[in-house]
């Protein structure tokens, strides 16, 4: 068995499967094609994983810039094409998500002739736009994935056409990661603040979209303070657009570069209300029954929505109601307790045979 995946975000939600396998004392091989490098090796001690098997990908810093994946996806092909024997003998490979590493991944897993076990399996947002390019991943994945893990009834039914075996793990793998290692939440901070994490391509690269996340910031900073988690990529593109000034001078606006997953979970599970384009928050945030304003056009997740999460579709209207009422965004239905990556290694098992 073969797991090979790429950046944090992957790592975090494969994590639990992995430690499934080590507490079951199932060997698995573990490739990284490494977009995060410092993030995953900081990752992999914290979650107690063992270091990548083979690491395709022998860049120190992270890739942040639009330009650099042509060469570091030449590389990696490159150098899992001169490891042949490396996947000689192996039956299954397992990835994740809807990454560039994910489209690698099955690329590999075809070319070896591997069965692929692809989770997160069946989010769709409906528009190959929006996000770009992970929509277009899921649905490239989907179609040259074998094993089908969706995270929801939902998404199951996304892949009833696709020739894949569905197998719904009723969550998302990163509930058994919260479960883990977010053991339990502080007592709430006198101090009354809201967490900030904007870093999707779509919004730090269009104009209109930043400005209007920046505008609502700024205009949340009025009244709370700020937790601003902020990329390297974000701040760069928030500089090139005149927009960084705006958030650095404001004294209720804390900029953070980086945290490790554990601490800004906590962070998170302790915050009034989180402002954020990424669908990873917007399943986490449900876990944590925590408010979240999603500011994208359209997500590929339906967990949460009108819920916890609230689409702010960049409408004014939208964007207005949501700061009025943040209060009444929690959880409305009895949440019940699955265990995915359980689900997902009993599964994959039966491939090992």
């Amino acid at each position: 068995m073969v797991i090979l995946i790429g950046t944090k975000g992957q790592l975090v939600k494969v994590a639990p499967v992995m430690k499934e396998l080590q507490d079951r004392n199932i060997p698995y091989k573990y490739v990284q094609t490494d977009q995060h490098p410092n993030f995953n090796r900081e990752l992999e001690g914290k979650f107690g994983l063992k270091p990548p098997d083979l690491n395709l990908w022998k860049g120190k810093k992270d890739l942040v810039k639009i330009w650099q994946l042509p060469i570091w996806f030449l590389t990696c092909f490159i150098n899992a094409l001169r490891h042949r024997k490396f996947f000689a003998g192996e039956k299954i490979l397992v990835t994740h998500g809807d990454t560039i590493s994910t489209l690698f991944a099955c690329l590999v897993g075809r070319i070896y002739s591997l069965k692929i076990a692809h989770i997160e399996a069946g989010l769709r947002s409906f528009n190959i736009f929006h996000p770009f390019p992970e929509e277009l991943v899921r649905r490239i994945s989907s179609k040259l994935a074998h094993i089908l893990f969706a995270p929801s009834d939902w998404a199951a039914g996304n892949l009833q056409r696709e020739r894949g075996k569905v197998i719904n793990t009723r969550q998302n793998t990163v509930y058994d990661t919260l479960a883990i290692y977010v053991k339990k939440r502080p007592d709430k901070e006198k101090e009354k603040y809201v967490v900030v994490a904007i870093h999707r391509q779509e919004t730090i690269y269009n104009y209109r979209r930043l400005k209007k996340a920046i505008d609502t910031v700024l205009a949340v900073a009025k009244n709370f303070s700020i937790i601003y988690i902020l990329h390297k990529t974000s701040e760069h593109q928030l500089k090139q657009f005149g927009l960084y000034d705006k958030i650095k001078t404001n004294p209720n606006i804390r900029l953070i570069g980086y945290l490790d997953y554990i601490t800004f979970m906590n962070l998170v599970g302790n915050c009034e209300f989180v402002i954020s384009d990424g669908g990873g928050l917007q399943e986490e945030t449900y876990f944590l029954d925590v408010p979240c304003l999603i500011l994208r056009n359209r997500t590929e997740r339906e967990i949460g929505l009108n819920e916890t999460a609230w689409l702010s579709e960049f409408k004014d209207e939208r964007i207005d109601y949501f700061l009025t009422h943040y209060q009444q965004f929690h959880r409305k239905k009895e949440f019940v307790r699955w265990y995915p990556s359980k689900i997902i290694v009993d599964e994959l098992i039966k491939y090992e045979k």
